[in-house]
């Protein structure tokens, strides 16, 4: 089994794991200079140890070429990681470079790990990291999902068909299930996903013109009783924000582009330093190929604080790769050309409703990932 000896990287925590997970390593060996939290190197062991049972060891070097030559005697076909662009990174280099050691690191540009004297590629294909793993890193931790992902066929159908009925004008949809879920609230409930109405409920629903828009919801009948289609659509119109999230999130599992998507993700942030929970929630993560999306979801307005709050999530949470992405209902380059101009500025990919309408959303968010994606030119509007 290979040993790996390598220099903790307190920037970037994707450095800390990739390449002793790809080449399997079977222990390795992380030097720093300055105090570091046991709690974070907890999180690296938990990350490594999950897969293959990799061990590893944090040494703190009070004498750099001592310490290391230590190493590197005790560990003769050792290999040495020189990613990370630190002091100790080049002095490790210095030290092995007229030894045998064979020297490598991960090139995250191109995502691959080469050989650092022949500059070629030793592995193509990098290990993968799941969305929980690139939380761990950073001292984060899922611990519930606010809202559940619609998994019955019928449910989902319909879910698309409303959303896609209605995205054109999104707003107004939002307007008319929060109307009728402030109705129900107040009306007698029969069971089986059925309510009373009064006749004026009933004008009131059939003259709004998402009505006709909107079938799939529920069905009225002569004895002014609405039923709706599934339990599940009675509870999504309780949480209108649901609609948004459950659309994304069955388009962009159906695409097969992803390696792995998560919904409305409650995580807990706190370390050793408190004895209580320190949670936010993520509306969706997407992660292809150890690049993880954070997406913050808005049926309508978004402005500078939701901006502000998904370029921290992905600034606290994330790594080299990681993007922020806000997803919203609007054509916010148009109606909002500040908040867009200045997400443009911030980094952060914006996905409108001109993305919904150009075809399959899922693509969208692979052109993110593949950096292909293209922002609006606000400067014609």
């Amino acid at each position: 089994m290979t040993r790996l000896l390598t220099v903790y990287d307190s920037v970037d925590p994707l450095n800390n794991v990739i390449s002793a997970l790809t080449i399997k390593a079977e222990k390795v060996f992380f030097i720093y200079h300055h105090h570091v939290s046991e709690y974070i190197f907890e999180n690296i062991r938990a990350v490594l140890g999950k897969y293959y049972g990799i061990k590893a060891e944090f040494i703190r070097l009070v004498d750099d070429d001592i310490q290391i030559s230590e190493i590197l005697d005790k560990n003769k076909k050792i290999v040495v990681d020189v990613g990370g662009a630190t002091y100790l990174s080049l002095l490790l280099f210095e030290m092995v470079r007229n030894r045998d050691n064979q020297i490598i690191y991960y090139d995250d540009d191109e995502n691959c790990i080469k050989d650092y004297r022949t500059h070629t590629v030793i592995n193509a294909e990098v290990f993968k990291l799941q969305i929980e793993d690139v939380l761990t890193l950073r001292g984060g931790e899922i611990k519930e999902h606010m809202h559940h992902v619609v998994t019955d066929k019928e449910t989902k159908k319909a879910l698309v068909t409303l959303v896609e009925n209605n995205i054109e004008n999104y707003s107004s949809f939002i307007r008319y299930i929060t109307k009728i879920n402030s109705i129900l609230n107040n009306r007698e409930y029969l069971g089986s996903n059925t309510y009373q109405l009064k006749s004026s409920d009933i004008q009131s629903f059939v003259t709004d013109n998402e009505f006709d828009r909107s079938k799939e919801l529920f069905e009225i009948d002569e004895e002014n009783r609405l039923t709706f289609k599934t339990g599940k659509l009675r509870e999504m119109v309780s949480i209108s924000g649901a609609f948004l999230e459950n659309y994304l999130y069955i388009k962009l599992k159906e695409s097969g582009l992803f390696d792995d998507i998560k919904m409305s993700t409650v995580i807990d942030f706190s370390d050793d330093k408190y004895s209580y929970p320190v949670r936010c929630e993520i509306d969706c993560l997407i992660i292809k190929n150890n690049r993880l999306l954070f997406v913050s979801c808005k049926s309508t307005k978004a402005d500078a604080t939701t901006l502000n709050e998904i370029y921290v999530h992905n600034s606290r949470f994330g790594n080299a790769l990681s993007l922020p992405v806000l997803c919203v209902c609007e054509e916010l380059d148009r109606k909002y050309p500040s908040t867009y101009a200045k997400g443009e500025e911030l980094g952060i990919y914006i996905v409108d409703r001109s993305s919904f309408l150009k075809g399959n959303v899922a693509e969208v968010f692979a052109s993110i990932l593949d950096g292909t994606y293209e922002y609006d030119d606000v400067t014609k509007i």
